[in-house]
């Protein structure tokens, strides 16, 4: 396992109220990412330093990558989408069934190409006991089908999977927990859960990323950290970050060795943003880590 050497190249100022989902896109070479509260899909080009953003119909929570170049599969907060990043069209492919409270959050492509996202109640806050517990995690198949794969969730995040696809790490943000399932290859469904790692209290998982040595990097809301475990759950590094509320991690730039990192400054005090003035943006890290292409949701459709 290959000890951690990390260095912060940059900090893109934009001020993001809730940044999250940052994707690095291979064939493009740009890096995405959205800011949910500002319904704004973000674009940066690292070698030319061009940084643009779509506005948004709706608040968009995740998205994915497709075989598609410009198309997105768009978890936007009541119904999942293909998204036309070019020309701003969109298909609506799902509606959630109940949108009281409720809104997607946290998605990623498994190894397989196939697109998983969960939902999360809204008024959910930090609580791990939240009697309601109405979110559910989907998984869209390649021909478009949407089923619900797991129900009784708070706030879905932390979605990865290991580098051959058979662990699937999956985090209720309020449990404080990361757990990891064993994944059928052929069916692609889970086992049941076992815990992976814990999180400090009123520390929450957000999203996650998996690097080529089979490693879990979790962005962690509440402590300004990002937590680098080993495949057996082992915290084995740290990175600290001057925002505390950190929400997601990707690998990306030609060597897959560049780790960007996006946070909020959504429910900051004044005092807070005072003492985080870089709290919403994305932060840009030289690394001596390889990540993994971004897995692309592959359209049955053609």
């Amino acid at each position: 396992m290959s000890a951690l050497r990390v260095s912060l190249r940059d900090t893109l100022p934009v001020a993001n109220q809730l940044g999250e989902c940052v994707l690095w896109d291979d064939r493009a070479g740009l890096v995405r990412w959205t800011d949910i509260l500002g319904q704004r899909l973000y674009c940066y080009d690292p070698v030319s330093g061009t940084l643009s953003h779509n506005r948004l119909p709706r608040r968009l929570a995740s998205f994915a990558l497709t075989s598609r170049a410009d198309l997105l599969v768009a978890a936007f907060d009541d119904r999942l989408s293909l998204y036309d990043t070019a020309s701003g069209q969109e298909e609506t492919l799902f509606l959630l069934p109940d949108t009281r409270e409720l809104r997607f959050n946290d998605g990623r492509v498994d190894r397989s190409g196939q697109f998983w996202v969960g939902s999360m109640i809204e008024n959910a806050g930090n609580r791990s006991d939240d009697p309601e517990r109405q979110g559910r995690l989907y998984r869209l198949d390649r021909a478009g089908g949407v089923s619900a794969m797991r129900s009784g969730i708070s706030i879905s995040n932390s979605l990865c999977w290991s580098p051959d696809g058979r662990t699937a790490y999956f985090a209720d943000s309020p449990e404080e927990t990361i757990r990891a399932f064993d994944v059928d290859p052929r069916s692609g469904t889970w086992a049941e859960p076992r815990v992976f790692a814990r999180t400090p209290a009123g520390v929450h998982p957000d999203g996650a990323t998996v690097d080529a040595e089979g490693c879990v990097w979790s962005a962690q809301w509440g402590s300004g950290k990002v937590v680098r475990y080993s495949p057996q759950g082992e915290c084995i590094a740290q990175i600290d970050l001057p925002a505390r509320q950190l929400t997601c991690v990707a690998f990306g730039g030609a060597d897959l060795s560049t780790l960007y990192v996006t946070s909020a400054r959504c429910d900051l005090t004044p005092a807070q943003c005072e003492d985080q003035p870089v709290a919403g943006h994305l932060f840009v890290l030289d690394t001596n880590i390889r990540g993994l292409p971004e897995s692309r949701y592959i359209l049955g459709r053609g």
